[in-house]
């Protein structure tokens, strides 16, 4: 960090922000330390108005545009961005919340084996929902991974030099021929050669550097580098996994984010978490998180019709399956006599059931009394069936970690 000589103000349509020292500079850029209108800590990201290539400012457009719309605890999030013009800082700007240090800083330090994993799940998290969203960060480095000290929260920043896919493209940019964009200490092979294709398993290289490094604070080099197993015996099983994230060729190596936590969850179920996109919102979620929409937010009876024979009750919107056999599985409701809820059949948004002229107005009283019992139901039902998969899964992980000692008991002990 470098202390200004005075302080710099950028203004934007939402505030107005002071910067006083600088955090870091790279090449698209420098980054600013300062407060925020509500004199919160922020970093201010600046593209530098001498470097601002055409290619650089379309990048960091795309980087603005997925940072904005992040939820994610382990991704920074933008807060505001717009443009400084005219003083001693100039050009296009984000602003972010200020992180205390980075993973590079904490591993200066000593960081316990036992800790390690805890901070890689994270780093995993946020390299999967990025990933998942259809994003590569390309540049993956412990310099590129932030830390709260506060909450224990590390945070993916810099995708400056990402590869998105359309969907969530805002300019779209082309790496020149013979440019290079990654850093080379923690580039993959094909990063490092002309005309290769990039995507998740360069991410997963650094991923595997970063994590050897975690451990024995020496990112591997050639063959014969510093195993994990020399630092701590009882995490031995992350070097095969290591190894197999540093293959030379991109199809050998683990094929995503959640495959690498498969293999980190033979031996240390708990350490990592697996996830998701939410059917609610499209953020990524954990993958036993409930997210089907009929178990928070109950459906609502808007319409209904007699024919003399039958009653059709109008709904707000489609019910599911589930959501229908858990009206029929729920406890502690009253019901007409002979009609409780497994007499009513459902199509689409509406429910029939047989009923005289008397018994229409109850039947739709006690039906509307059903819906959020049937929705809490569901809710929980969910939730058991949640427990249930995760208990087979780890029971699966299990005996695949013993299947796997086993066959290395009998290639150590075996003899041609």
């Amino acid at each position: 960090m470098t202390k200004l000589k005075k302080p710099v103000m950028f203004e934007t349509t939402f505030g107005v922000y002071t910067v006083d020292e600088l955090l870091g500079e790279g090449g698209a850029g420098r980054v600013y330390g300062g407060i925020g209108p509500d004199e919160t800590p922020v970093a201010v990201k600046v593209l530098a108005e001498e470097r601002a290539s055409a290619d650089k400012r379309g990048r960091f457009k795309n980087e603005i545009f997925f940072l904005a719309r992040n939820k994610h605890r382990n991704i920074v999030t933008v807060i505001d961005y717009g443009v400084a013009r005219g003083g001693a800082i100039e050009g296009p700007l984000y602003i972010m919340r200020r992180y205390q240090s980075s993973l590079r800083q904490l591993m200066r330090g000593r960081i316990p084996p036992d800790g390690v994993l805890a901070l890689f799940g994270q780093i995993l998290d946020g390299v999967e929902a990025a990933h998942l969203q259809n994003v590569v960060h390309g540049d993956l480095k412990p310099e590129n991974i932030l830390y709260e000290g506060d909450s224990g929260t590390l945070a993916i920043a810099d995708f400056g030099i990402a590869r998105f896919t359309e969907d969530v493209l805002a300019t779209l940019v082309k790496t020149a021929p013979g440019q290079r964009l990654a850093s080379f200490q923690y580039a993959a092979p094909e990063q490092r050669t002309l005309g290769q294709a990039v995507g998740v398993p360069a991410d997963l290289y650094a991923l595997g550097l970063i994590l050897n490094e975690m451990f024995t604070k020496a990112v591997p080099q050639g063959t014969e580098y510093q195993l994990i197993s020399g630092v701590s015996k009882e995490f031995s099983f992350l070097d095969q996994i290591v190894a197999k994230m540093l293959r030379q060729l991109p199809q050998e190596r683990p094929g995503s984010v959640a495959e690498v936590k498969g293999l980190i969850q033979r031996y240390r179920a708990e350490a990592v978490t697996a996830q998701r996109l939410s059917r609610l919102d499209g953020t990524v979620i954990a993958a036993q998180q409930i997210d089907d929409p009929l178990a928070y937010e109950p459906p609502r009876l808007v319409g209904f019709d007699w024919d003399g024979q039958r009653l059709i009750l109008t709904l707000d919107r489609e019910v599911s399956k589930d959501w229908v056999v858990a009206l029929r599985q729920m406890a502690g409701y009253s019901s007409l006599l002979g009609k409780g809820p497994e007499t009513f059949s459902f199509q689409g948004k509406q429910a029939f059931v047989d009923a005289e002229e008397r018994e229409v107005q109850p039947l739709i009283d006690h039906f509307k009394n059903w819906l959020p019992v049937a929705t809490r139901t569901l809710k929980h039902l969910l939730e058991q069936a949640a427990q249930r998969e995760e208990a087979k899964h780890r029971e699966e992980l299990r005996r695949e970690r013993e299947a796997e000692e086993r066959r290395l008991r009998v290639l150590r002990s075996t003899k041609i």
